[in-house]
């Protein structure tokens, strides 16, 4: 099984009605995994999953829109342990440095596994790399190995980070895109629609998936914005929408 990519959340600061802010479930044929888990992530979460099979969590930094629903998750593996669904404790993979690090580990039932840019490490045959962005928290994107595939997930990042090197040869690169081109220079911490193009085009990616959404302005300007500098496929991030990598 090559690996699965669903979109979970799409928004950044707050959801809009009914949708959910950062969040995407990873899925190989050895385990399911959340890439980040915002508002509103557990309840499309659990449209795919069941909380004993959740392997990991992947948490890109600790602003709320990435991380808002991890309280609800931990309440969840309480209960998944308690009735017998799962038999381990949830690792949830984040930033060591962060001093919100500790509120990771709940009792038996989820646990922090500190890890900081540059750090790779292998869990049942899917390799994670970590390299840390321009933002205004310590975030670190993230780069998934498996069966010969490569998925790049951003996090947050402004456009001086340097991750040319980091998403060369992506089969899908999955960036954040808070700003429209026009708006370039506005934040420093935060991207363009162009900026993210270009990054995808020099590192030679394949596909781009915008997501991590400003709350004005069309949307669906977003792509063909970043179809000028970028070569390949390009599409805006759709709750429910799943990529097969």
């Amino acid at each position: 099984m090559k690996m699965k990519l669903t979109i979970l959340g799409r928004w950044g600061a707050y959801p809009e009605a009914g949708e959910s802010t950062a969040g995407y479930l990873l899925q190989t044929d050895r385990g399911n995994y959340l890439l980040d888990c915002g508002s509103g992530v557990l309840s499309k979460a659990w449209q795919y999953i069941t909380p004993g099979e959740l392997k990991g969590v992947f948490l890109s930094h600790f602003h709320q829109d990435h991380k808002a629903d991890l309280g609800c998750l931990q309440y969840a593996m309480k209960f998944a342990l308690v009735f017998g669904w799962r038999q381990d404790r949830l690792k949830i993979y984040a930033n060591k440095k962060e001093p919100h690090f500790p509120e990771l580990f709940y009792d038996e039932y989820t646990a922090g596994i500190g890890v900081e840019s540059g750090d790779s490490l292998e869990i049942d045959g899917l390799r994670v790399s970590f390299q840390e962005t321009v933002h205004d928290g310590y975030n670190l994107a993230m780069r998934f190995e498996y069966g010969g595939k490569v998925l790049i997930y951003t996090g947050d990042m402004g456009p001086k980070s340097e991750l040319t090197d980091f998403c060369r040869g992506a089969d899908l690169l999955l960036g954040e895109t808070s700003l429209f081109e026009e708006e370039s220079g506005m934040v420093e911490t935060h991207m363009t629609t162009k900026e993210l193009a270009l990054l995808a085009e020099k590192a030679q990616a394949k596909n781009l998936i915008l997501t991590h959404f400003p709350h004005k302005g069309d949307l669906n300007r977003m792509p063909r914005e970043a179809s000028r500098y970028f070569s390949g496929a390009v599409r805006l991030a759709e709750i429910g929408d799943i990529h097969q990598i």
